[in-house]
């Protein structure tokens, strides 16, 4: 199998089993436990994990929080529409973003959107960039639309062509319950799955709670377009660790306890930010921006990730490239995603998990 050509990373995905509303309980979705030395898988419940891991084991979490990225409006003087997808701050009204509209888009373009006490947000566009993300550009606010909450919650377009409407608590039911740090554009939904019950339980049962923050932007869900996989470009993404983390991350690390990375972007932060050390590879603190793609037949070392909470990904995607990196076996990973389709599994970001574990 050529590990590179992106035909090789579908599969057949029947429409009703993409997910269009969460469960009512978060932690009662399916959960796909796959051990990766042995090939071999059982059906669980997500609420069954604390007896499912081995005490001791470390578990970390993106605690990024989305906000309500889609900007609806209209164009200065023409009132055509408009919509302004946020990626990125650049200052306290300032921000990165896409855009859609039906004219050329430079420097100078003015635009607004309508708030919630019937005015406008109006903002200038000051910044044209060609990237291999596409276009992006960058808009000065009248207001900062973050905190003038005048946006609409960026669910995914598949979820959006399903359901039409949704209620005034998507944003707050599309997040984790523990996300903190305002800035993604799409939900870390790996985390979806847990409760602040469910979470008391794992530490109670030995486990260890750890939190990073990498804000989800266009990195993640840009779609691969390339016919060879390694012509792919990653957008980078903020990533933050704090020294405590790190220290007690890097302490758990030498003490050989297992790293349970919750979702993709927690696994791209720890291993994006690893580096070298006297005992092996440690987690380095800070801040900086990440842009790490992981794929079969790169030769990726793995160096921080011994577990992983993942949900089920979009065909030629590069999470999924990513899961078969990590599982080992593209063929074995497809397969695990025929069984999932078979035992009719709930898919994407409102669907059900799959824990992958080292034995």
């Amino acid at each position: 199998m050529n590990l590179f050509d992106i035909r090789n990373y579908q599969y057949t995905l029947p429409d009703e089993l993409i997910a269009a509303k969460p469960l009512e309980q978060r932690d009662h979705s399916r959960l796909l436990v796959v051990n990766r030395k042995s090939r071999t898988w059982e059906h669980r419940r997500f609420n069954e994990i604390p007896e499912i891991l081995d005490p001791g084991t470390v578990i970390v979490a993106n605690n990024t929080k989305v906000i309500r990225a889609r900007l609806l409006g209209e164009r200065e003087g023409t009132g055509g529409k408009v919509e302004f997808f946020i990626l990125r701050r650049v200052d306290s009204a300032c921000w990165e973003g896409l855009m859609k509209t039906g004219a050329r888009v430079v420097p100078g373009f003015q635009f607004k959107i309508p708030d919630r006490e019937g005015g406008w947000v109006r903002a200038e566009v000051i910044r044209r960039e060609e990237s291999p993300a596409g276009v992006i550009l960058t808009a000065k606010f009248s207001r900062d639309p973050v905190e003038a909450d005048i946006g609409e919650v960026p669910l995914p377009p598949y979820i959006v062509a399903k359901r039409k409407e949704w209620g005034p608590g998507e944003l707050e039911t599309y997040n984790t319950v523990f996300g903190t740090q305002a800035g993604s554009v799409a939900a870390p939904t790996a985390g979806r799955h847990f409760t602040p019950e469910l979470i008391t339980r794992l530490k109670a049962g030995g486990m260890d709670w750890q939190e990073l923050t990498l804000h989800v932007g266009i990195g993640t869900f840009k779609p691969v377009s390339a016919s060879d996989v390694r012509d792919h470009v990653m957008h980078a993404e903020p990533v933050e660790i704090s020294t405590k983390v790190a220290e007690s991350m890097n302490a758990s690390k030498r003490a050989g306890r297992t790293v349970l990375a919750v979702g993709t972007t927690t696994t791209r932060a720890l291993e994006g930010r690893s580096a070298p050390g006297e005992r092996g590879f440690e987690l380095v603190p800070g801040v900086s921006d990440v842009n790490l793609f992981i794929h079969p037949g790169a030769g990726y070392e793995w160096k921080f990730t011994d577990a992983m909470i993942t949900n089920f990904h979009l065909p030629g995607s590069t999470l999924i490239m990513m899961i078969a990196s990590f599982i080992g076996d593209l063929r074995f990973t497809l397969g695990l995603y025929d069984e999932a389709v078979r035992e009719r599994y709930r898919f994407y970001s409102y669907g059900d998990a799959m824990l992958i574990l080292d034995r």
